[in-house]
């Protein structure tokens, strides 16, 4: 029995997201004790280990043919590393739940970028979900209120970024495998992260060094499922399936860091997330 495309990116992206917020809980407990750079350069390094050694038990082949495609791959790698920068600053210094429900703009931001890049067409119902998720964004960013949290402009780049970095991967080769697009990306998040990292710190002299390797077993499928997602599936039917890390950050939220989302945050997420959901039923119309 043959899985139809979209059903199949979807559930890839569903996976993808369980796997990046159990590693925020992960990279979150972390941050106490190292910088930014320095984690992301430990658990880059050992993401991009991972993902050579599945390359040499896959017999995938680190070269890629055209010209074209490595422009590709390296535009999509720099975008993911002002994401992977962009968002942890947000989440080291947010709640799990707020730094989420921002993420949660990506559908519609992408669905925006495809009008824009990609020559797509929108109908009068995606601009109105697009205007709605908008004011959902704004709800929980809240930027005039008294306890604005300055670093929600880091998850909006972060937004920007990921949004980006998927527009970009739909022109790819599809015959050019997952696993080689996320060891490149994983690659370059280390040089950089290496390079600006000040101080250099060993794996062992952390107090919870395996959070480290459970983020980075966890990215490693979170890399491959999501660039896999957005090759396979329709762009906005799968997009919005992202929508299952808000429930995850809430509740992993408050299991591990006591942490309690205000309603204006949920009320905010729904919002969005009803956007999503409201494409997603209009794109299984239209087919």
């Amino acid at each position: 029995m043959l899985v139809n495309p979209s059903i199949k990116g979807a559930a890839l992206m569903s996976l993808c997201t369980a796997c990046y917020v159990v590693s925020d809980v992960f990279m979150k407990y972390v941050s106490r004790e190292i910088d930014l750079y320095q984690i992301t350069f430990l658990r880059g390094f050992i993401v991009t280990l991972i993902l050579l050694v599945f390359c040499f038990i896959l017999k995938v082949s680190l070269k890629i043919p055209s010209n074209k495609d490595k422009i590709i791959i390296l535009v999509r790698s720099v975008f993911e590393v002002l994401m992977i920068y962009s968002f942890l600053t947000a989440l080291f210094n947010m709640n799990i739940a707020n730094a989420n429900a921002v993420l949660q703009l990506i559908p519609l931001v992408v669905l925006f970028g495809s009008f824009l890049f990609l020559g797509k067409q929108l109908k009068q119902n995606e601009i109105i979900a697009v205007l709605f998720g908008l004011i959902g964004a704004i709800i929980v960013i809240r930027p005039g209120a008294s306890d604005f949290n300055f670093y929600s402009i880091f998850a909006l780049l972060a937004v920007a970024s990921m949004s980006v970095r998927d527009l970009v991967t739909v022109n790819l080769n599809k015959k050019i495998p997952s696993l080689l697009v996320a060891f490149y990306s994983s690659l370059l998040i280390t040089i950089v992260s290496f390079l600006l990292s000040s101080e250099k710190v060993g794996f062992m002299e952390l107090k919870n060094p395996m959070f480290i390797f459970y983020s980075a077993v966890l990215v490693s499928i979170g890399y491959i499922a999501a660039v896999a997602a957005m090759r396979f599936g329709e762009v906005t039917f799968v997009s919005p399936f992202r929508y299952t890390a808000l429930l995850w950050s809430i509740v992993l939220g408050f299991l591990f860091f006591s942490e309690i989302p205000k309603l204006t945050t949920i009320f905010g997420g729904l919002i969005i997330i009803f956007a999503g959901i409201y494409l997603v039923y209009n794109e299984k119309n239209k087919v």
